[in-house]
């Protein structure tokens, strides 16, 4: 998830997400922040905030699939939208981010400084029923 004012990010996170279930691709679960090396988080974002770039956006509130792969980052999607189902809450409680704050911010034209710990509040796992 990004935050993105006056052309630069202003926050980036990281998340993991299982395995999806076919036919539909549902998601399986979530963990909120990232396990995974600093390193390959930090090249995640650095992908999905040259991809935001890449498509002109310099301005809101993006939600961007990427997987790592053994060949790197790669990207799945992007969303010029908050992400759907548990994001808005993840982002708020782990890293004391409100996307909705952020997003009406964009809407107005006021430039986005959210304030972001070095470490998260909290962790954050959750899981779906897929039946």
């Amino acid at each position: 998830d990004i935050v993105m004012s006056e052309g630069e990010w202003r926050y980036a996170a990281v998340s993991d997400n299982g395995p999806t279930l076919e036919p539909y691709f549902n998601e399986t679960w979530g963990l909120v922040p990232s396990k995974l090396p600093k390193e390959r988080q930090r090249e995640l974002k650095n992908l999905a905030v040259d991809c935001c770039k890449a498509l002109g956006f310099e301005s809101g509130i993006f939600h961007v699939e990427c997987k790592y792969t053994s060949s790197g980052p790669q990207l799945i999607e992007v969303n010029a939208r908050m992400g759907g189902g548990p994001v808005h809450e993840c982002n708020r409680l782990v890293w004391g981010v409100d996307l909705v704050e952020e997003a009406l911010f964009a809407a107005l034209g006021i430039p986005a400084w959210p304030v972001v710990p070095t470490e998260p509040d909290v962790c954050v796992a959750y899981t779906f029923v897929n039946a």
